[in-house]
């Protein structure tokens, strides 16, 4: 049963069910065109037949017993037997290639097969007569006498029948090629997709190393490239989850530990006076960081997954406004000063709650590593309808292996921090089709630079911050 449901079979039945409907309506069309194109020929070979008996008995003076006279016709290339009948001026008999069911002397009209229609008869010229059971054909000769040629209903049925066998049993042997083709086929078609079947099933158990090898240049090849594509891209996800859960874990279990020494020391009474403040201190600390941890991972989890993202143009000045009162506090208690230089009537186009989180990511990470001043710029590429963002620090800059990390899960050199605000940047920009830039400048301080699409001039400005 599974084997009918299979694509193979499907199509092999499909195959052979319009290759059966055609060939009964080609031979149900053509049956009767068949039967008039060789009863027309059957009528032309026995005029012809009859003229070439009455011009050999016209011009000799012999008997036509003793000629040489045919007896068939030539149809589709094979011999019919017929018979002819010599009838004098009186409609008489005067020979008979069938003497015993046409005997000499009797009239045409007394016999008991009618081989013509009197009513219809003309001695002038060739006359073409068809009954039940005879095709004839009678010509005029000598004096007033004619020469009638006949062949028999049934012999042209029985021609009929063997044409139309051999019809059919050409249209069977093309049948049966037809199949052992469409087989070979329909092998050759379901061999890659098996491949694919067996392959789809390996990636499923994450066997990603397994490559698909279809040696063709079709449609099934391209389909074979993608999947090994997304073998790759699977391989790498994989990976990357594994090392974002080994190292979540990691991050989160210092933290953990740290609360829960420190819960314990207090429950059981190892602190006191000064020493339990600063326990509840670093207790308050940690659940802060591993909040942030986990309010980070959950960011990288959305921005990961799919999710409804609203772009639409929102203006820069007042986002950098809003995001700088968020981090102000942060940059108050480092002692830090936040310059903003951001071009007026830049609508930069994205979705606010991501833009929000990837300028504050930003700005916290500038904060934390500089000495006493950060700057945020903007410049707008002209002709390109992006904008270029700048966050700059004073600090001592990236490293060359910050460079080479900077956007790995958890990656971090400062003491506070989840290590995953670059990565979650990486990810809304890419996700705003823009780019970024890590670099130190010429002072030997850090700078990121970030490209965004901006809303082109002249266009409707309509903004959720401005509402």
């Amino acid at each position: 049963m599974d084997k009918l449901k299979s694509i193979s079979t499907r199509i092999l039945i499909s195959y052979l069910i319009v290759v059966v409907f055609t060939f009964l309506i080609t031979a149900l069309a053509f049956y009767p065109m068949m039967v008039g194109v060789l009863g027309k020929r059957a009528e032309i070979g026995l005029e012809k037949q009859a003229w070439e008996i009455a011009y050999t008995i016209g011009s000799s003076s012999l008997l036509p017993h003793e000629h040489n006279l045919p007896l068939t016709i030539l149809l589709l290339g094979r011999s019919i037997e017929s018979n002819f009948l010599w009838i004098d001026p009186q409609d008489k008999i005067s020979f008979s290639s069938r003497p015993e069911q046409f005997p000499v002397g009797q009239s045409i009209a007394h016999l008991p097969e009618m081989l013509r229609e009197d009513n219809s008869f003309n001695r002038n010229k060739a006359n073409i007569f068809k009954s039940e059971r005879y095709l004839s054909v009678e010509v005029p000769v000598g004096a007033g006498g004619t020469v009638l040629t006949f062949v028999s209903i049934n012999t042209l049925q029985a021609m009929y029948k063997e044409t139309l066998l051999m019809i059919f049993g050409s249209l069977l042997a093309a049948l049966m090629m037809a199949l052992l083709i469409a087989f070979f086929i329909i092998s050759y078609l379901v061999k890659p997709l098996r491949a694919l079947e067996d392959y789809a099933r390996a990636v499923g158990n994450r066997q990603f190393d397994i490559r698909l090898d279809l040696k063709s240049n079709d449609e099934l090849a391209k389909l074979g490239t993608a999947f090994n594509q997304m073998a790759d891209r699977l391989k790498s996800y994989d990976e990357g989850r594994r090392r974002f859960f080994q190292n979540a874990s990691h991050e989160m279990k210092t933290p953990l530990m740290s609360i829960n020494g420190y819960a314990e020391g207090i429950r059981d009474g190892l602190f006191t006076g000064p020493a339990l403040d600063n326990a509840l201190e670093i207790i308050h600390r940690e659940s802060l960081r591993l909040r942030n941890i986990v309010e980070n991972m959950i960011d990288i989890t959305i921005l990961e997954q799919p999710h409804n993202s609203y772009f639409l143009p929102h203006d820069l000045c007042y986002l950098i406004e809003q995001v700088l009162e968020t981090v102000g506090g942060y940059a108050v208690e480092r002692r830090i000063e936040v310059e903003s230089a951001i071009e007026a009537e830049t609508w930069v186009i994205g979705d606010w709650d991501q833009l929000n989180s990837l300028l504050v990511n930003l700005l916290s990470n500038a904060i934390r590593h500089a000495r006493s001043r950060v700057i945020v710029q903007s410049l707008l590429l002209e002709g390109k309808n992006q904008v270029l963002i700048k966050v700059e620090d004073d600090g001592a800059g990236f490293s060359s292996e910050d460079l080479a990390h900077a956007f790995d899960y958890f990656y971090t050199t400062a003491e506070s921090g989840s290590g995953l605000g670059l990565t979650i940047v990486q990810k809304i920009v890419e996700e705003h089709e823009g780019t970024i830039t890590l670099y130190n400048t010429s002072e030997g301080g850090a700078a990121a630079e970030i490209v965004l699409p901006v809303l082109p001039d002249g266009q409707n400005r309509r903004s959720s911050s401005s509402a």
